[in-house]
């Protein structure tokens, strides 16, 4: 394990520590389950992508032995999912040098647990199964509450990694299967919302105000820049042309990063309008907006695509629970579960052998959609 991993899991063990057991942090226990996860098989420092790769891959020798071998750490994963409390302790003194290494265990932990997910499905064993599996979408929530927008953007894609585990099986689960999914998917955290991360990392938290802060001149301010701004690679340079650009004093750069702050501020407060309307309406505004100020052009995130994702994880994520509704009450349960990009209903068709819920939501210009497929179908 990188020893960033363990430095964060020391603190965060003191921490927990200090406030004692019935403060529980799930983010220590995360930690200690990749620490256990890492002693009990050979990985490679940041194993996350191979791993995401095998949850996705034919099921093979090669994951029963690291299964096995991960039983440990899964126990310990399991215990951190119940927990409420996650507190991954960010510096925020760092700022965009903060170490975000919890990212790569929760990735390993959560693809594992889906690994072991679709042994259990396969193997008939599927209450056991449907426990890995909210576990491992407990976890991918919690990893947004360390209020990063790319966290947030992490758990989306885990979810939608894990969802694929899942919608295979839904149409063989028994009634108190579903009844216990059902349950379990009510229960889950929440995680932080797109919105809340985006307040949370560019206006609660300036990262470009505060490596400038004390800069009393143009060379302290490009000193800052190049220190403090990791995306720049250190490149005075680029941080030269970006004071240029704002005006070439310490004043016009504050009022650029400024500026980008109230940009932020006004965007994230439309957050609720529809997104396609949210996406055409900021493209404009931000071509505005980044014409005469290179602070709003270099480090002001898509806002309109964050909207997208988040829209495109919620959908999904009302496809599952509606698909679980249907499967157990019929298709009259599909009217408490509108589509959230439309407010609409989702359509719902009979297919052979089970049945297809779909969203008007396109992503890459497919619509979201969930299939279910009854037991013994082909």
């Amino acid at each position: 394990m990188k020893s960033t991993s363990l430095a964060l899991f020391f603190t965060l063990l003191v921490c927990t520590q200090a406030f004692g057991a019935a403060d529980e942090n799930a983010a220590v226990k995360y930690l200690r389950a990749n620490v256990a996860l890492r002693q009990a098989y050979a990985l490679e420092p940041d194993a996350a992508l191979a791993l995401e790769k095998a949850l996705q891959s034919p099921l093979d020798q090669s994951d029963e032995k690291l299964i096995a071998a991960a039983s440990e750490a899964l126990t310990e994963f399991q215990h951190a999912s119940a927990l409420r409390t996650c507190d991954w302790e960010l510096s925020v003194s760092d700022g965009p040098n903060a170490s975000t290494s919890h990212r790569g265990a929760i990735r390993e932990l959560v693809a594992v647990a889906g690994i072991r997910a679709r042994l259990r499905f396969r193997d008939g064993h599927t209450k056991e199964g449907l426990q890995d599996w909210l576990a491992a979408d407990a976890a991918a929530r919690q990893l947004s509450t360390d209020g990063t927008i790319t966290s947030v953007l992490i758990s989306y894609k885990l979810e939608r990694e894990i969802f694929d585990v899942l919608e295979p099986g839904l149409g063989k689960f028994s009634r108190s299967e579903l009844d216990f999914l059902a349950d379990g998917a009510r229960r889950l955290p929440l995680g932080m919302k797109m919105q809340s991360a985006i307040a949370r990392e560019k206006l609660d938290r300036n990262d470009l105000a505060d490596v400038v802060a004390g800069a009393n001149s143009r060379e302290d301010a490009i000193k800052g820049l190049t220190a403090g701004v990791p995306i720049l690679r250190a490149n005075e340079k680029e941080a030269e042309e970006i004071i240029d650009s704002c005006g070439g004093s310490v004043e016009s750069l504050r009022t650029c990063i400024r500026k980008q702050s109230e940009f932020c501020a006004e965007w994230s407060s439309r957050w609720s309008e529809p997104p396609a309307q949210f996406e055409a309406d900021y493209n404009n505004a931000f071509l505005t907006a980044s014409r005469d100020n290179p602070i709003v052009a270099k480090f002001t995130p898509s806002l309109f695509r964050l909207r997208w994702a988040e829209v495109y994880s919620q959908t999904r994520w009302m496809l599952l629970r509606a698909a679980i509704a249907v499967e157990r009450d019929g298709a009259t349960a599909l009217s408490a579960f509108p589509d959230p990009s439309t407010g609409g209903g989702f359509t719902y068709s009979r297919q052979e052998g089970g049945f297809r819920l779909e969203s008007q939501v396109k992503d890459n210009g497919t619509l979201l959609s969930i299939t279910v497929q009854d037991a013994g179908a082909k």
